[in-house]
């Protein structure tokens, strides 16, 4: 009889930090636990879908053929098909947004855009000389390199580099 009161004494005692901490490290991993067990989802749904760019009628990517805005049904959304969004697929460059500077300019044309918006720049060298360059569409009409040739995309970026370098601070 002498262990009910002591079982009294302990239970009445104040609660140590350390018991609180892991009753409550007890709680957490075992309701994590739980939640984690009772989840009905498996490995397939961890996999990774394979996106043409465009939804199907259920939302989902998986290389049927029932693609919503795939006019020609070859599985894909092509450019100029209903379902193609140039704001989110491609290059993301939508064919009003291309200059005619840039037009067959194939890979690079994301590139070309940017440097033909570039407005008109200038800067002062170091010997006191002025250096004034056209709007971009300017520059890149008066390349030597054509669009679609090797050169283009290298001169392109020779021209967006400089920009980069000079281009007017506010």
């Amino acid at each position: 009889m002498q262990s009910f009161p002591r079982l009294g004494r302990i239970l009445a005692r104040r609660p140590r930090p350390a018991a609180l901490i892991a009753a409550a490290a007890t709680v957490i991993v075992l309701g994590t636990l739980g939640t984690i067990t009772t989840s009905d989802a498996t490995p397939a749904d961890f996999a990774p879908r394979t996106s043409t760019g465009a939804a199907y009628n259920d939302g989902w990517t998986d290389g049927r053929a029932d693609l919503v805005g795939d006019d020609n049904r070859d599985g894909r959304v092509d450019e100029d098909e209903s379902g193609w969004d140039c704001q989110t697929m491609g290059n993301r460059v939508c064919g009003a947004d291309v200059p005619a500077e840039c037009e067959n300019a194939g890979d690079a044309v994301r590139l070309c855009v940017t440097v033909a918006s570039r407005p008109a720049y200038g800067w002062t060298n170091p010997d006191g000389s002025r250096v004034e360059n056209p709007n971009g569409r300017a520059r890149v009409r008066d390349l030597e390199e054509k669009p679609g040739t090797p050169g283009f995309t290298a001169a392109l970026r020779a021209l967006e580099d400089e920009y980069r370098e000079h281009r007017p601070r506010h």
